[in-house]
């Protein structure tokens, strides 16, 4: 009775630190990204070895997230770079351009308006796949990585929904809880792409 009560309570307590560490690792995650993209044009790069680090956390159950991420970060960064400064660049414009639409009390403004929305959440979803896409295969190529990131959006089209719905309001409770961008930022975002690709405890993306 004592040797089953005992295993009982071994199997809740590590129950209970598998829960934790989830919160626990995002964060470790999520600041060492964080660190990686003050020089701003880098918060690719920081995005993709986020991913990399998670990923190996999920499938084979590495918690070293932070030492991972600045590994992966430099692993990567020559590639993910120059990708990084057109997205920054294309970011910029394309927010730009809705604030200045919004800001005109016209039909056509409004349409137009409407009409970038749908690339916007595009360019979201590709963005958010992106790092599962450079998980999935390391030693990739860029350009092999936005195929991939393309062909997860579209062979799973009602998690992309749910992934941009939760997305969004991951970035609206960021507006509202500023003081949590540090630690989760970055990474509960590739966490959720992570998750609607099937990525998880002891399974690859399929």
């Amino acid at each position: 009775m004592a040797g089953a009560d005992g295993a009982s309570r071994t199997r809740w307590e590590h129950r209970v630190l598998a829960v934790l560490a989830y919160p626990a690792n995002l964060a470790l995650a999520g600041v060492a990204a964080f660190l990686l993209t003050v020089p701003i044009v880098t918060w690719l790069p920081a995005w993709v070895a986020a991913g990399r680090a998670l990923h190996r956390w999920l499938t084979e159950g590495d918690d070293r997230v932070f030492t991972t991420t600045l590994r992966e970060f430099a692993a990567t960064w020559r590639r993910t770079v120059p990708a990084g400064l057109v997205a920054t660049v294309v970011a910029a414009m394309f927010v730009v351009n809705l604030i200045f639409l919004g800001s005109r009390d016209t039909p056509v403004a409004f349409l137009l308006a409407m009409a970038m929305l749908p690339v916007g959440v595009a360019g979201l979803v590709v963005a958010v796949m992106l790092p599962v896409a450079a998980a999935g295969r390391p030693e990739a190529a860029m350009r092999e990585w936005l195929t991939d990131a393309v062909t997860l959006a579209v062979t799973r089209p009602l998690a992309s929904v749910v992934l941009v719905v939760l997305v969004v309001a991951f970035g609206l409770t960021c507006v509202l809880l500023p003081t949590i961008i540090p630690f989760f930022g970055l990474s509960v975002p590739v966490w959720l792409g992570l998750a609607a690709a099937g990525v998880g405890r002891g399974r690859e993306a399929g």
